[in-house]
């Protein structure tokens, strides 16, 4: 077995990462804490909703772009794709659970470690991005045949 569908997975889930925290990052700059949130909470709106699902459509192209790039074999950006729903069925238990708690109350000045660690989004976000994921994935994979 060779390193590149391995390297081609983990280095493409990186870029994807890396590249939804720089993104992310600057749309909360952007929007500050009371458009990412609704008022006194950290529950989001559905402003911060819709900017992270566009947001997540690149960054799964791009990942998808990454994985080709390394190793084109077809097994590969499955893989790729794999571990995207995986993750991301972690990530709505984690908002499932974080839903039946109360949300914390909010300051007005929220900074960004704090905003990313208390947000509250709805559970078709978190679904919805595993969808965006794949798809984007997959437009790169199967879009160069």
């Amino acid at each position: 077995m060779s390193w590149e569908p391995f390297a081609a997975v983990i280095g493409a889930y990186v870029v994807i990462g890396v590249f939804v925290m720089i993104t992310f990052t600057m749309a909360y700059k952007l929007m500050g804490p009371d458009g990412a949130f609704r008022p006194g909470t950290y529950e989001v709106t559905l402003s911060w909703n819709l900017v992270s699902l566009v947001l997540g459509l690149p960054a799964a192209v791009l990942g998808g772009w990454v994985c080709v790039q390394i190793d084109d074999a077809p097994w590969t950006g499955r893989s790729l794709m794999i571990l995207i729903v995986v993750l991301g069925l972690l990530d709505v238990a984690a908002t499932v659970k974080k839903a039946r708690t109360e949300s914390p109350a909010r300051g007005e000045d929220v900074d960004n470690r704090t905003a990313m660690s208390h947000a509250r989004k709805p559970i078709w976000v978190a679904v919805a991005n595993i969808g965006v994921g794949v798809v984007g994935v997959a437009a790169v994979v199967y879009g160069q045949a």
